[in-house]
């Protein structure tokens, strides 16, 4: 068996017609809003060991379009 390191962006798309607007592009929501949408859980399949980067700043991006596409971006 081996084993690899690796570092990656995990990018998720979902609609939620409940957070359709109707303003026009998309808003970029401020990361205390981020627990008030829900995305799906995600999980690597055979992982031994994860962990999500620890920094002052979280490394996340939360886009929503007028649409209620929500785009969801974490490293």
């Amino acid at each position: 068996m081996q084993e690899a390191t690796v570092t990656m962006f995990l990018r998720q798309g979902l609609n939620d017609g409940r957070l359709a607007h109707q303003n026009t592009g998309s808003q970029r929501l401020h990361i205390y809003d981020f627990d008030r949408i829900w995305v799906p859980d995600t999980f690597v399949r055979q992982d031994l060991y994860s962990f999500v980067h620890d920094q002052t700043v979280p490394n996340k991006l939360m886009l929503l379009q007028s649409s209620g596409d929500v785009w969801y971006v974490m490293k």
